[in-house]
């Protein structure tokens, strides 16, 4: 092996051992249930992708919501109701529970920690549940709707009370497969943030 083979295949080593010490330090745990697919980091205590699809099926309502209370899930450290207690977050739900109601058991299901992020109120209660009711009107027109989030973190920004980790962006992206056979796609980056009488096409691109 020559020299510049050698140097290349060191630095190709020492990139996967560097992402592999990054996954292992957020304590990375898979969550996967009927209606979603969520990767969850342990050291953040919270949701760092969630991926879930919206038929149109599902987008009818049968159960109501009401004041269904977060759970905590078994074997998971996850944030917990402190993390949300007297300050600007909320419990986000990242797959949303509007879109999930045809099923009793579904509606369940998004009322989990691993379900939900730190997320601004003016965010979570204006662009981005306006976004989340557009989702809901497109899976009644065409067959389904695929969402994909990600969740980025800044350096140290943290709650006072517990070490849940508060979000700097969600970056939501819907797709879906027009009557004309093109697949569609939109990406929507909202910084959790005030982001009152925005609305959420001013965070598409």
């Amino acid at each position: 092996m020559n020299y510049k083979k050698f140097i290349s295949v060191c630095l190709f080593l020492s990139m996967i051992l560097i992402t592999y010490a990054q996954e292992d330090s957020l304590n990375i745990v898979e969550v996967k249930t009927d209606i979603y697919e969520i990767s969850y980091s342990q050291t953040y205590q919270q949701p760092l992708s969630v991926k879930y699809t919206i038929t149109c099926d599902a987008a009818k309502p049968t159960y109501p919501r009401n004041s269904m209370a977060f759970k905590k899930v078994e074997g998971i450290k996850t944030s917990s109701s402190l993390d949300y207690s007297d300050n600007i977050w909320d419990k986000g739900h990242m797959a949303p529970a509007n879109a999930f109601s045809c099923k009793e058991e579904w509606l369940e299901a998004t009322s989990s920690y691993t379900n939900c992020a730190l997320q601004h109120q003016s965010l979570n209660r204006g662009a981005w549940a306006a976004l989340e009711r557009f989702e809901k009107d497109l899976a009644t027109i065409y067959d389904s709707i695929e969402i994909d989030i990600m969740i980025y973190f800044s350096e140290e920004w943290t709650t006072n009370l517990d070490p849940a980790r508060i979000p700097s962006n969600f970056v939501k992206t819907l797709s879906w497969v027009e009557d004309s056979g093109n697949r569609r796609l939109i990406i929507f980056d909202f910084p959790n943030e005030n982001t009152k009488g925005k609305s959420f096409w001013s965070f598409s691109f």
